[in-house]
Formats: C-alpha cells, structure tokens, sequence
C-alpha cells in the first residue's frame, strides 16, 4: 500500500531522515502500512502519534479502541462473523450513521459490504489491525456467546462421567478448545463489563458465576455442576497451579494475551463443601489505564486544596488509607502525576504495577527474589531521590525506612491499609516506629472509600420530604432540598449506576497532633484536635456528592453508613 504524504510527515515530524526512509521501504517491500506497523513496534514514536499521522495522511480520523467506549447496540449492528472475516468493529451509531472502526478505511468495497449488512449508512475511521482484532475479541463476548460454547462441552463426550476422573483426564479436559475458548470468554466478558472481580461460585446444584462491577457483586452466569472440574482445571493451568490439588489453597497468577494488550488475573482457590471457590483478580491493565488528572477525580474543593498544599511540600509522609480496591493507588498517581517533571527524581516501588507513566522508575516487587517493598526502598536511598512512591506499607520494616526517608529530606506517597485518617499514626506505632519518628514524618492522611456513581443517562431529580430533609440538614426557613437518583436502563444494566467516584477526608497534621503522638495520645484526643481545626468526615463529603448529583444517599450509607 503506497502512502507518500504519511512518509513526509514522518519525515517531517523528524521521526526518520530521508536516508532512514529508503533503507526501511526496502526493508519493508516498499509497503507503507507494513512500514507504519515498523515504526510502531519499534517504539520510534507513540502508537496513537503514528496512528494520527497515518489517519491525517489517509484523510480519515484515528481512534484509540483501549479508550473508547462501545455503544453495545452499535456493536450488534454486525454480526460476529463480518466483524472477524473484516477485522472490523462497530463503536457508536449517530444519526443514521454507524462508525466502524478498520485499519482499511479507504477500502470502498469493503464499506459497501458492511453498509448493506448493517442496513445503515457507515462512517469509517481508523485504528491498528490488532487493536481492532483485540476489541473484537472482547466487545463481542455475551451471556449467549458463552452459552453457546457451553453446548459444545456438554456434547463432547471427553466430559460425560467425570466425577472420579484421573490427573490424565484433567489435563486432556483442560486442554480441549472448547474449554480454553469458553474460559477465556468469561474472564474477557468480564473485562468488557469492567468487573474488577470474578467470583467462581460452586453450589449444591449449579456453580454461580458473579462479577464484581462498580463495587457491587452481580451474578452474570449459572452453569451446571459437571463444569466445574475442567473450568477450575484450565484456570489452573494458566496460573501454573497443580491441578489434581483440591483440598488446599492455592494462589498464583494468569496472563491472559491479546494482540495488543496482557490481561493480568490475580488466581485465588480455597476449598468449600460444593467443590472449588475460585476468585479472579482483574488487575490493571498497563495497556489501558491512563493516569488520571488531580482534577478529573471529583474532589470537594476543600480536600483540592489540602492536596495541593501536600504536593508543595518538599519532604514528609503522606498516607492514603482504605481497605482494598478502594482507589488509593489511582489517587496517588494523580498526584505524582502533578509532582512529575523533567528536574525531579521519581522512584515507586509496587505490586503489581498498576499505571505506567513516563519519566519515573518503577519497581515491580518480586518476593522470589526477595525483592520486597523494603529491599527496593533501601537501594532507592543510594539513588538520589526526591520523591519516593511505596505501593503499600505492610510490614514494620517498610514502615520504619520510609519514615526515616520521610525524615531525611524526601517525600513520601505511601498506601495503608487503615479505618480512618486517625488510626493512621497507630497503625506505624503497631508496626514498630517509635512514636518521636511518627510524629514529625508524617505531614498529612487521606482516607478514602469509593461509592456507585449515579448513571447519568437516567439521573434524575427528587425532592426529600421534610422529614428526610431533617434527618441529614438543619434547616432555616424549611429550604427545598433535593437529591438525585437513577431509575435504570440499558446503559447500567438497569442498577441505576455507572461507575464510581471516591469520597475522602484529608487530616494534615498540626503542631498540636504531633504532640499528641509523640506523648502517647489516643486517638479520641488526635480527633478532638482534628474537628477543632475544621476536619470533615467521609460523611461530609459524601453528601456534598449526594447533593451535587453524583451519588445517592443510599450508597453513602451503604458504604460508609449512617452519620
């Protein structure tokens, strides 16, 4: 395929010399796109650059399918079987236009094919082959896919009368393509619902198959009893485990490969009555996720502010404390993502490595190494840092390095695992750092929880009557006040939620706490101090999101509870 104007603006844009271009036209049988997937895989400049310049050059736009969101009607506007023959998708129908994605946009015959198999007119743009051939993979995942594949096991007589089966059955079980495809289609069903769970639930009669979406548990599949020897079974073989274990425990993990993008699965099994409970992790995805902005995470103005203050300070520790996939890793990133630039030396240590960003060295720990969260802080401080991120503080050495670091002229972002904002300092103490460490490392905690975000395509607004509008204000005047709610639809799956958002309260340490902890306070005392000095709760700011459409007051009180 020829291309010359995107050869010049590569050129142009200083990416090759005209001396580079002829040696990789030879290189690349003088085929423009085969050179254009070159430059790419070879990391000569950003993916979505050279997609724009290859759009720009073809007179089509570009679009980024690991960040677009896919109108699911839309999807279903093409069959399954046109998407993968074309290596094509649907992504969003407006007007009487549906856009499909393809790495041939200028290929009219094959718009043509599409338009009369659609029954629309269709707007084509383009994206990467794999990248399209990985959101092919995944957009069309369905309940009725997964059943379908179901059919073909139950009829494969490798799996009639396996309730006494040999280690040899298994592994032949496992390795059937029926049930490789068919686990593969649920862990990716699950990523297409954006599930950060997956639940493998054996019960008496069927085993239940539940996603954890936006923090809530949902069961999305019931399959039959006889399944679940060669679903465990497989998921044990993509995380390395033993399969003929089953009275143990057993953790590991799984990689599942696309294209263009690893799929990273925490594997976790314990024994139950009915067989085998297995949970899958869906971690992040280095791939997808982008580092969101400090901006771009709703916070109240007040706590904008104190964290503002916090990236100004030059040294200390600043804790964000939650429980488990409550966001803290997302809100620290925001944050160094204001702190990063070109004069400042940024070191994070984690596990696993949740976001990449440019321009700072990241560790991921490795325990069979014995690289953990304290041997890399330690050879961080003999690599001249000024920012040091700890993924999680777990353990009394850990805790006593980075304070010590904390105290030595660097700051500290850090992760731990904590109630609330004032429990914090207790927990360092518990750990083994002497209070007159704590008290002066520490410049301020955050704690956080996140809560379902109201889906905005069927919010709307009610009045609270003035009962229910005097158990959560004091009024004057008997003031109007309304809260906001979703009545479900098709975009939420009818849970009136889409997605989430965090609420947070923010304690920076005064002279007056520091004393408190450095004399053996409690931390009814630290409290006190805290709520003289104008400190607000999750609950507070809670109900400013309830008030400002974002979430509902039954999911405020679901997950912080009742004020």
């Amino acid at each position: 395929m020829r291309n010359d104007k995107f050869l010049d603006l590569v050129v142009e844009k200083g990416l090759m010399t005209r001396e580079d271009r002829a040696q990789l036209l030879e290189k690349t049988d003088n085929d423009h796109f085969k050179l254009l997937l070159f430059l790419k895989n070879g990391g000569v400049a950003p993916k979505n650059f050279l997609g724009r310049l290859w759009g720009d050059s073809i007179g089509f736009a570009y679009v980024d399918l690991l960040k677009t969101i896919f109108q699911p009607e839309a999807v279903k506007m093409l069959p399954m079987d046109y998407a993968l023959k074309y290596n094509v998708i649907p992504v969003y129908k407006l007007g009487s236009a549906l856009t499909i994605v393809t790495s041939t946009p200028g290929d009219i015959d094959l718009i043509k094919k599409l338009s009369i198999v659609s029954g629309v007119d269709v707007s084509p743009v383009f994206s990467f082959p794999e990248d399209i051939e990985d959101a092919v993979k995944i957009q069309y995942q369905s309940k009725e896919t997964i059943e379908e594949l179901i059919n073909k096991i139950s009829q494969n007589s490798l799996f009639k009368g396996i309730s006494k089966i040999t280690e040899e059955q298994l592994k032949k079980i496992s390795g059937d393509k029926a049930v490789i495809n068919f686990t593969d289609a649920v862990i990716l069903l699950g990523v297409k619902e954006n599930a950060t769970d997956i639940h493998i639930d054996p019960l008496e009669d069927v085993i239940k198959v539940r996603f954890r979406i936006d923090g809530v548990l949902q069961t999305r599949l019931k399959l039959d009893q006889g399944l679940l020897y060669p679903f465990v079974s497989r998921l044990k073989i993509m995380a390395d485990l033993d399969i003929t274990e089953r009275r143990r425990p057993q953790d590991g993990r799984i990689n599942l490969k696309l294209k263009n993008r690893n799929i990273d699965i925490r594997f976790a099994s314990i024994p139950s009555v009915h067989g085998e409970k297995i949970t899958l992790r869906l971690l992040g995805q280095l791939a997808v996720r982008d580092v969101p902005g400090l901006e771009d995470l709703s916070f109240s103005w007040s706590t904008y502010k104190k964290i503002e203050k916090i990236c100004s300070v030059p040294n200390g520790i600043f804790l964000v404390t939650g429980p488990t996939g409550s966001g803290k890793t997302t809100t620290l990133f925001s944050i160094l993502k204001r702190i990063n630039n070109e004069g400042v030396n940024i070191l994070t240590v984690e596990d696993p490595v949740e976001y990449m960003v440019e321009g700072v060295s990241q560790v991921q720990v490795n325990p069979l190494i014995n690289l953990d969260f304290a041997a890399a802080l330690r050879s961080f401080l003999r690599q001249d840092p000024d920012v040091i991120l700890v993924g999680e503080i777990r353990d009394s050495e850990t805790a006593k390095i980075a304070s010590q670091a904390a105290l030595t002229g660097h700051l500290v972002l850090a992760t731990l695992h904590s109630n609330n904002s004032f429990l914090a300092s207790v927990r360092l103490v518990d750990m083994g750092v002497q209070r007159f460490i704590v008290s002066p490392a520490i410049t301020g905690v955050m704690s956080q929880r996140l809560v379902r975000r109201i889906c905005e395509k069927c919010k709307i607004k009610y009045r609270l009557t003035d009962i229910e509008a005097d158990e959560y204000f004091i009024r004057e005047n008997n003031e109007e006040v309304n809260f906001f709610r979703g009545k479900g639809c098709a975009a939420c799956n009818f849970t009136g939620y889409s997605g989430r958002i965090a609420i947070h309260e923010i304690l920076l340490f005064t002279n007056e706490i520091r004393d408190i902890i450095s004399s053996g306070g409690s931390v009814v005392e630290i409290e006190k101090s805290a709520l003289k000095n104008g400190f607000k709760d999750m609950f507070h700011d809670g109900i400013k999101k309830v008030l400002r459409g974002l979430t509902t007051i039954e999911e405020l009180e679901r997950v912080v509870g009742k004020n």
